[in-house]
């Protein structure tokens, strides 16, 4: 069974030491003073753990991942022997240490965090709240395939901590309610929930341009937790640049299966044959994904405002099919 573990032995060593100190002082006490200090202690210090430390586990025994905030900063450490045999990566491409390795990207020093399971499966999402209010998101499954520990940020406001839970509620000709997944919610401060969002469209897209002299490549790849990567290239050969960043959902049709993004791509790379030249840019966007059939068939991708992915014109649909679909 999936579930969050927070350590408990800071409020058991709280229990302990309050009573011996309350206990030695009987005279001056009663019993209901002495249970109310010792709660309040436990309560104190279990509040205290749930902001600092938290464990991801499959098996109930066996923590898989531990996060904790100490100085400020996130930690994340990746139990090797407990994630070799889940078969995300097998052991010649598992790629993180055995010691705690700071989060990056984070805008504020973290105040709240959550790692749980946000699908039908098993699928560890870190979610963080920041000083400076923002949530930002990490997918732990991408991390252990890529090496990627960047945070990215998710336009939720007036968040003030995680709870996880069963979402996508239904009920049977019966009444009796079930959920179709488990999810992560951000509450506000008024109790309400909103779960936070992951992407689950298409991943690897690409559009082929079958030139007179060589066929160019542009592709597109979207992660689930909103990072984006535009590249462009002659297809089965090179690449001639590069960019990366993020976006985040504007508008959602499902009955028509039309979905409007937004993106900023913040860094770019050229590849001139004798290196890679890295600047920074500050390209903005936003572009339409209409499917046009599943399978194969792939999606429309219309670039309404930046970045002219396939050099085709503004405002015009091109057809982007799953990487590989092509051939030569």
């Amino acid at each position: 069974m999936k579930r969050i573990y927070l350590v408990l032995s800071l409020g058991l060593l709280v229990l302990t030491t309050a009573c011996g100190g309350l206990l030695g002082k009987k005279e001056k006490t009663n019993k209901q003073s002495v249970a109310n200090s010792v709660k309040n202690s436990i309560a104190k210090a279990t509040e205290a753990l749930e902001l600092t430390k938290n464990y991801y586990a499959i098996d109930e025994d066996q923590p898989v991942i531990i996060g904790e905030i100490k100085d400020g900063k996130l930690w994340l450490t990746f139990m090797e022997d407990e994630i070799l045999p889940l078969g995300v990566v097998d052991e010649d491409s598992y790629r993180l240490p055995d010691y705690p390795i700071q989060v990056e990207g984070l805008q504020g020093a973290p105040k709240d965090f959550i790692i749980a399971d946000i699908g039908q499966d098993f699928n560890p999402i870190l979610c963080v709240l920041t000083d400076q209010d923002k949530v930002q998101m990490l997918s732990l499954w991408n991390t252990i395939a890529t090496g990627d520990i960047e945070v990215t940020e998710v336009p939720m406001e007036s968040i003030v901590e995680f709870k996880d839970g069963p979402g996508g509620p239904w009920k049977d000709d019966e009444g009796n309610t079930f959920y179709e997944y488990t999810t992560i919610y951000g509450i506000d401060a008024q109790g309400g929930r909103h779960e936070v969002p992951l992407y689950s469209l298409e991943h690897d897209i690409e559009h082929v341009d079958h030139g007179q002299q060589a066929d160019v490549v542009y592709q597109l790849f979207f992660t689930d937790d909103w990072k984006m990567r535009y590249v462009m290239g002659y297809y089965l050969s090179e690449k001639l640049e590069e960019q990366t960043g993020h976006f985040w959902l504007i508008d959602e049709d499902w009955d028509e299966m039309v979905f409007t993004f937004g993106y900023e791509l913040t860094t770019r790379m050229e590849y001139t044959g004798e290196g890679i030249i890295t600047t920074d840019v500050e390209n903005q966007g936003v572009f339409e994904m209409r499917y046009v059939d599943f399978g194969n068939q792939g999606c429309m991708v219309t670039p309404i405002e930046g970045l002219d992915f396939c050099n085709n014109g503004m405002d015009k649909p091109v057809q982007f099919k799953p990487c590989g679909t092509y051939g030569g």
